[in-house]
């Protein structure tokens, strides 16, 4: 990364994803060309928005049936695949680059994995499955009976230096500090963080986990979160981009949209110890 290219427009979307992966796409296709109409060079959908998981739930309410997995195998596609080939081409035609959240298969009866994929105009530059499924230990989640848990951490290169890709719950853990180590100059989050209706318990942990990430590595932080009803769930929404000073500089709120920021990779950046 020099001074030349640290300077990029970024956007970030917060949607709620549908049980249709083509009508997925089209969504994605509609922010892209609206994002890049705003001169934004990199876009970020949310986790697992290409195909949506209709089993996605607290293991205390709801196991996933055998419909719910089998709609998972049916519509989980390899990367590079089919979707990412079509993402490709739309960004060639819009000059950006994209970062969006998919079920993965690695063949037809292979294991499935919650991908997070990073698209250029010339293919897949990157992907990341995720390592801290929302599970027992994450807050009583049912993803570890959906998706196979990854063991990679990911940073990979990008026009405007390396982006440490996450997802989701991996914010708990604080790997953004471990991704600044890694080499890591912005971190990307595609997310379904879930709401919890009494008292949005869920809500104010999304709220302290974005911030913190970004502060404790000293790095811009970028979220893309699903919002209202996910599976047996509800998401919390509120896409943002967030300063390495902790500051929020855009946020999509509790509501379907796209929200659009220029940031400097260099600013409020210091060297990050190892830890």
């Amino acid at each position: 990364m020099t001074a030349a290219n640290a300077r990029l427009k970024v956007a970030t979307v917060c949607m709620n994803a549908v049980l249709d992966k083509e009508a997925n796409l089209q969504t994605y296709f509609h922010y892209m060309e609206e994002a890049a109409t705003l001169g934004a060079q990199l876009i970020v959908f949310p986790e697992a928005s290409l195909q949506q998981n209709p089993g996605w739930g607290f293991l205390s309410v709801h196991e996933p049936t055998y419909a719910e997995l089998k709609y998972l195998r049916d519509t989980a596609e390899t990367v590079p695949g089919e979707s990412t080939d079509s993402i490709a081409v739309k960004a060639g035609e819009l000059g950006i680059y994209v970062v969006f959240g998919m079920t993965e298969k690695e063949s037809e009866d292979g294991p499935l994995y919650n991908t997070s994929v990073f698209v250029g105009p010339d293919g897949v530059l990157g992907k990341y499955r995720k390592n801290n499924l929302w599970d027992a230990e994450n807050g009583k989640g049912n993803e570890h009976l959906c998706w196979k848990r990854g063991t990679e951490l990911v940073v990979t290169d990008s026009p405007w230096g390396k982006l440490g890709l996450r997802s989701c719950i991996d914010m708990k853990h604080l790997l953004g500090p471990k991704l600044a180590v890694m080499g890591a100059d912005l971190l990307v989050t595609a997310s379904g963080w879930p709401r919890v209706a009494s008292d949005n318990y869920a809500g104010t942990y999304y709220e302290k986990f974005t911030v913190q990430n970004a502060v404790e590595a000293q790095r811009w932080h970028v979220v893309s979160n699903q919002v209202g009803p996910v599976g047996y769930g509800e998401d919390y929404g509120h896409s943002r981009i967030i300063h390495p000073n902790g500051e929020i500089v855009a946020d999509t709120g509790g509501r379907e949209g796209m929200v659009v920021a220029e940031i400097d990779l260099f600013v409020g950046r210091d060297a990050v110890m190892d830890r």
